[in-house]
């Protein structure tokens, strides 16, 4: 075989290889039987969540809820399963009640888990979160202090018959799968203190509507106890990613395939 020749084979396969890799920029990124959608360097989880009343310091912030999104797609654990999500730890200080009250937490742990998707409206919040830790394990966040120390920040009607909030804080993925964990610890959120976190969360919430299998009483009056399920919502976790290219690193095998390939064929004229 002449130098020309095998210069053609070498394009050829190498022209071969580019094709597949670009046909495979458009597909999608898979973690944990999670599709994140096309590549890219972010991700976006949309989610509602039901929580529990806070009128102090502290007390044990706590919920749970359900992934609506990753990155625009509804069905991004296929027609079948879903994430879902509880969280406690949460511990309340610096509380100001009233119509421009706040609060600060420290600590707080999101336990995120996959599984056949239900009606969380079905049935009380306590058997939603034993539904939900029935699931299987998909990643574990804590909370992630700021510059002053807190993980969680929320402002808005605290108390009162008309409760709503807007929150703001910083999480850390420290377990789960081994997957889900390096694709989500990217540690690229400044936490204004010389650190930094994994994700964003940013939430909202009021007692607008709210779980009629639980006790709800006092909570559109202002005569809900700590610990009440009087505050539904949203929630968005937003954060970079460590993009694994297992596909991309096999089509790059392919490519070298391809040239020693050619080389053999070389030696063999």
């Amino acid at each position: 075989m002449n130098l020309s020749k095998l210069s053609r084979n070498v394009v050829a396969a190498l022209l071969g290889s580019a094709g597949l890799l670009m046909a495979n920029s458009a597909s999608a990124i898979t973690v944990g039987g999670v599709d994140f959608g096309t590549p890219g360097t972010s991700h976006l989880e949309t989610s509602t969540l039901a929580e529990t009343f806070i009128n102090g310091n502290g007390q044990i912030l706590s919920g749970y809820g359900q992934i609506n999104t990753v990155n625009g797609g509804i069905n991004y654990a296929g027609p079948v399963n879903r994430l879902y999500f509880t969280f406690g730890g949460y511990t309340s200080t610096n509380f100001v009640g009233g119509p421009s009250g706040s609060v600060d937490f420290t600590g707080g742990t999101i336990n995120v888990y996959l599984g056949p998707t239900f009606n969380t409206l079905a049935q009380s919040s306590a058997a939603d979160i034993a539904i939900i830790n029935g699931y299987a394990p998909w990643v574990t966040l804590t909370g992630h202090p700021d510059g002053s120390g807190f993980s969680l920040r929320a402002n808005g009607s605290l108390t009162g018959s008309v409760i709503n909030f807007t929150g703001a804080g910083l999480l850390d993925v420290s377990g789960g799968l081994a997957s889900v964990v390096a694709f989500l610890n990217s540690n690229t959120i400044s936490d204004a203190a010389g650190g930094f976190a994994d994700v964003s969360l940013s939430s909202s919430g009021n007692n607008r509507v709210l779980n009629g299998f639980d006790n709800t009483e006092g909570c559109a009056t202002g005569r809900a106890t700590a610990g009440q399920f009087c505050i539904a919502g949203s929630a968005d976790l937003r954060g970079d990613t460590k993009i694994p290219e297992p596909a991309s690193l096999a089509l790059a095998g392919i490519a070298l395939l391809g040239l020693g390939a050619s080389m053999r064929k070389r030696k063999v004229a």
